[in-house]
């Protein structure tokens, strides 16, 4: 909506600071969050508003277009939106909920060879076709009752190419270099429906939530190393979940119940021609090593009832509550070779599981005020689970029993009216997924083998936070200083085994710690002499783990440290400039060799000239500079330009993206004792004109 709207519509705009929409919780639970209210003009409520917008661009046949229906009266919102771009814009990122996200149920079993995506403007390396189509419609059944319904279907086609190389660092003498030329084509088909009844009072809460989603997602793509390769994945899949919340408040008690009843099904197929793994798949006769293929189906059903109830009395505010809850997985995987497609016969590449999980929780939360702003929070939360694990391919079955408590410790401590001092400790006890049940191999891309040897991997987190913020609206100075640190403890590590290219992975158990370490600092101030708002960012992290390649266990520590200044200047009411800048710089030790330090420096300057009322001119530049970078490329230059001229019902926009025509981003990396180097093709130079317009 707040991307649709027309600012004429628009009475009064609504910062809402530690909003709580939910009125039982008022004064009892206060949140970080933000909330932002458009109230409209008495003249929109109960019109219907029509605006449409046509664009087109070269060099390519660019397209921008847009359909939006709106109707708005005290009882009924309704609103129908249908958009469809190919100009790198991710029009499906307005379909992203801020309020209500549910559980996501997928699991990424199998994948394309793809580079992650640059740190840069998405429109500059987004090659896109995509269509959307939003019905929304909220209704008033009666005071603090309502009904919203969504339908939302997205329909995308996404192209991209890059070259990458990867250096794996095993020992002194041994590094193993992999180079990928990559090019994939990703189609997305999604459907996506949500129901929510919401019934909200100073005395109780309900709501309901339905939520269906299904989708018919595919990728191809060709990988071209010694040889050319083929790769084809088929993701569809299913869910549906319901959610059923519902607060009473009676004086100064607190009863709630929670249900969340789901269901997920998946199921994945990756085609790899010609085979790779001509050792591993020795088994397969000669004339069916032309392709070979992946399947993974996977369900999973979960149940969770929750009941808690509480009590604020003077100071102390109590809440504790039991709950139940069950986890029902299945999943099997097959390898097929050749044309038409065969079964492999062998049980080390076939997977038959079913994971069980039923247990009992019971969660304790105290708040106590000392003074007058002083809180002190505790969470007790502590879970009782049984696990049956059964692999029908080799007949074993494993049933037992976890004691699983994470403690929380919170401190909000007001020094005076404009300081705040926060600590929090938090100790968390988890045991592996699902995804780590497979004992048989698995192909997770076209050059990679994954199983595990039946070990629950264990882990303990231990996490300090703290920081001190200083607020002075009158002298507009906002500081905050944050200190974090967390310890990893797991039971298992994961042997990677290289044969050139090609890799497959066991798991190990081996008990090892890690550590990370990361300070904060923060500052913003306005500045009336300048007319401007100036920002301050530093940080520092460290990190310790350790690795396991080709058998060998090898320390890693990555320290960087990062600064960001930016200011923001009106210079009258014309012109208005933002610069912003950062520079940070990361070196990673590999067995106590370091590696060389890599520094990185972004910029960002962003105007917009305002001759007269009506008209708008916008010009930003960025650039990128990356110091491991062997050629002129270490530098990356951007620019984009616009001007939009308003007349009465009629918005024009032209837009120019990539001024001077940069046609390839270079990166490179540390990641663990691995380095990643990457050219990722982007668009051309492009010029768009947009009309947008009022119909009704």
């Amino acid at each position: 909506a707040t991307n649709n709207i027309d600012a004429k519509q628009v009475a009064t705009v609504q910062v809402l600071e530690n909003h709580q929409p939910i009125k039982v919780l008022k004064n009892v639970e206060i949140p970080d969050n933000a909330a932002i209210n458009l109230k409209l003009k008495q003249s929109s409520l109960g019109a219907f508003f029509l605006t449409a917008q046509a664009g087109v661009g070269i060099p390519s046949m660019l397209l921008s277009n847009e359909l939006v229906g709106m109707r708005f009266t005290r009882t009924q919102q309704n609103m129908l939106v249908y958009k469809g771009d190919n100009t790198g814009r991710d029009i499906s990122q307005e379909l992203l909920s801020f309020y209500n996200n549910m559980k996501s149920f997928s699991s990424q079993f199998l994948s394309l060879q793809t580079p992650p995506p640059p740190s840069i403007r998405e429109q500059h390396y987004l090659f896109n076709d995509a269509h959307l189509v939003s019905l929304n419609d909220l209704h008033t059944l009666k005071k603090d009752l309502t009904l919203t319904g969504n339908v939302n279907y997205l329909h995308d086609t996404q192209r991209n190419h890059s070259f990458s190389r990867r250096d794996v660092f095993v020992n002194q003498e041994q590094t193993i270099q992999i180079v990928e030329d990559l090019s994939s084509r990703l189609k997305k088909s999604e459907l996506e429906s949500n129901i929510v009844l919401e019934g909200n009072t100073e005395k109780h809460f309900l709501e309901n939530k339905l939520r269906l989603a299904t989708d018919w997602n595919g990728q191809t793509g060709d990988v071209e190393t010694s040889q050319l390769i083929s790769q084809h994945l088929k993701e569809p899949s299913f869910n549906i979940e319901n959610n059923f919340n519902y607060i009473k408040r009676m004086n100064n008690k607190r009863f709630k119940v929670e249900s969340d009843v789901s269901y997920g099904q998946q199921n994945a197929s990756l085609l790899v021609s010609p085979i790779v793994f001509t050792d591993f798949f020795a088994i397969i006769p000669q004339n069916n090593k032309t392709q070979i293929q992946q399947d993974v189906s996977f369900n999973h059903f979960d149940a969770d009832l929750y009941i808690s109830g509480g009590i604020d009395k003077n100071r102390l505010s109590i809440n504790s509550g039991v709950g139940i809850f069950t986890n029902i997985y299945d999943m099997n995987s097959n390898v097929f070779t050749g044309k038409p497609v065969t079964p492999i016969r062998k049980d080390s590449l076939q997977n038959n599981l079913k994971r069980n999980e039923a247990g009992v929780k019971f969660i304790g939360t105290f708040s106590y005020k000392i003074g007058l702003d002083t809180r002190i929070y505790a969470t007790l939360p502590l879970k009782m689970l049984y696990l049956d694990r059964q692999d029908e391919i080799r007949n074993d079955k494993e049933n037992k029993g976890y004691l699983l408590f994470s403690p929380s410790l919170r401190l909000d401590h007001p020094i005076n009216t404009r300081t705040t001092l926060v600590a929090s400790l938090s100790l968390f006890n988890n045991i592996g997924s699902v995804n780590e049940d497979y004992r048989g191999y698995i192909m997770n891309t076209y050059r990679s083998l994954n199983r595990n040897d039946g070990i629950l991997s264990r882990n303990r987190n231990i996490q300090a936070y703290t920081y001190i913020s200083y607020r002075n609206p009158f002298t507009t100075l906002f500081t905050t200083l944050s200190f974090s640190y967390t310890n990893f403890w797991k039971n298992m590590l994961y042997d990677v085994q290289y044969n050139g290219i090609l890799s497959h992975t066991t798991s190990i158990e081996y008990p090892n710690n890690s550590h990370s370490l990361g300070v904060n600092f923060s500052l913003e101030k306005s500045i009336d002499a300048i007319n401007s708002e100036v920002k301050f960012f530093a940080g520092y992290n460290r990190n310790n783990s350790i690795v396991l390649n080709q058998g060998i266990i090898s320390d890693f520590i990555s320290n960087s440290f990062t600064i960001s200044p930016s200011i923001n200047t009106e210079l009258g009411h014309y012109f208005i400039v933002n610069y912003n800048a950062s520079y940070s710089n990361s070196r990673s030790e590999i067995r106590k060799n370091k590696m060389p330090k890599i520094h990185y420096f972004t910029q960002a300057l962003t105007t917009s000239f305002i001759p007269v009322k009506k008209l708008i001119f916008n010009i930003s530049f960025n650039h990128y500079f990356n110091s491991q970078i062997e050629s002129e490329a270490r530098s990356s230059w951007f620019g984009n330009a616009g001007v939009k001229y308003k007349l009465k019902n009629v918005d024009l926009m032209l837009d120019w993206t990539n001024i001077f025509n940069t046609d390839k981003f270079i990166t490179y990396s540390y990641s663990d004792i691995s380095s990643y180097y990457s050219v990722y093709d982007l668009r051309p130079s492009e010029v768009l004109l947009r009309v947008r317009f009022k119909i009704l």
